[in-house]
């Protein structure tokens, strides 16, 4: 049987009710005079702690403000990662060095990705291959069997507070560093899911442990984060798709540039502790990828469990499957299943139903531009 996660909460992010601390807590210094409950890794050779390298930008007030209207969930407004451009919630600041300091142990497993790439489909086939196939624990919602490392930037404690959320919540609103403490209190093997990109990640990630990072075409990832972010309140997008096209192509959404994301991941791909795989290769052929995945990890994969496994994880069991799928959490009005649902299509291809003439070819010049020759090593252009 697999460890019965936490289940005071059901929203998607998991509330996960963390008391205790493996790592001491303490007070770690952010920006100019933040203070957050952070974890400290401390190196054995120096004593020293990782600090995090990157300065971090307040957008100027006429784009802030934009996103604080267009983005009504994103309440802190946005924050940039310079140089790199990386662009989030301005809640971020209370993370970025916890976040790169978190202690990395060698049983870990991290499943990497832009959002919306196939995160979820390949978090809950590397969690069965961890746990030997074990459906019985999988029956638990994901989040409290592979928590959200950065989970803390992602959902606004202020979100709890609107209007058609906060009298309907049955349980306590996650508090500072909740979704980061539950990471690092996880049982082992600890299966972490991030979305963030590996120079924002400990820099002994890859050294440590393994990663299995999912890439997809970004014409389909934009079509479905414009309805993540409507479905989500704690985004609260409420445009258009041409709107929201802008704003992806713009680097203007949380994670971008998309890009670089990518190529982060891709010029580490030599690395014998990192598989990339693709939501093209998944689509494609899914018990092929498995056994990929399963080579990678380390685990051996029967036919009969490989069968199994792939009519679990097949789109329409992801879909009706509760402990994935997150609508636990239009109950409480966190999510609009109108959207379609956390688990939406699954399908490859389905740009064309959205991009007219002119964003097809902006996108493809912004491809070109942006992609430096990626786009062709995934024939996604």
């Amino acid at each position: 049987m697999g460890r019965k996660g936490p289940t005071t909460g059901h929203w998607r992010f998991g509330c996960l009710g963390v008391s205790s601390f493996a790592d001491t807590p303490l007070l770690v210094q952010i920006a100019g005079d933040r203070k957050v409950l952070g974890l400290r890794r401390t190196s054995q050779k120096c004593g020293m702690t990782e600090k995090f390298p990157y300065t971090l930008e307040t957008p100027k007030k006429e784009e802030n403000d934009l996103i604080k209207k267009e983005f009504t969930g994103h309440l802190s407004g946005a924050v940039r990662v310079q140089p790199t451009g990386y662009f989030f919630q301005d809640i971020y600041r209370d993370c970025a060095d916890p976040i790169y300091s978190f202690s990395v142990k060698k049983t870990d497993v991290f499943v990497a990705s832009y959002p919306k790439c196939g995160t979820t489909w390949t978090q809950e086939m590397v969690w069965l291959l961890m746990h030997d196939f074990d459906y019985e624990g999988a029956k638990v919602e994901l989040d409290s069997r592979f928590p959200f490392l950065e989970a803390d930037h992602v959902l606004d404690p202020g979100v709890f507070k609107m209007p058609g959320i906060c009298e309907k919540l049955t349980f306590p609103p996650p508090q500072p560093g909740q979704y980061l403490a539950a990471a690092a209190n996880a049982s082992s093997p600890r299966t972490i899911k991030t979305h963030m990109p590996f120079s924002l990640l400990p820099p002994s990630l890859l050294d440590t442990c393994k990663v299995v990072y999912v890439a997809r075409d970004p014409r389909d990832v934009v079509v479905s984060y414009y309805h993540h972010h409507r479905m989500w309140t704690s985004h609260g997008y409420r445009g258009d798709f041409k709107n929201f096209f802008d704003f992806f192509v713009n680097e203007q959404v949380m994670w971008s540039p998309f890009w670089s994301h990518l190529r982060e991941a891709w010029e580490r791909r030599q690395h014998p502790n990192l598989l990339f795989v693709t939501y093209e290769q998944l689509k494609a052929d899914l018990s092929s990828t498995i056994k990929k995945v399963a080579s990678f990890l380390g685990k051996q994969v029967t036919s009969d469990q490989l069968e199994k496994l792939s009519s679990h994880l097949h789109i329409d069991s992801m879909k009706n499957n509760q402990a994935v799928n997150g609508s636990n959490n239009a109950a409480i009005g966190l999510l609009d299943l109108k959207e379609g649902g956390f688990i939406r299509k699954g399908k490859s291809g389905g740009w064309r139903d959205y991009f007219d003439a002119e964003m097809t070819e902006r996108f493809a010049k912004w491809t070109k531009e942006k992609g430096c020759g990626l786009e062709k090593e995934f024939k996604w252009i």
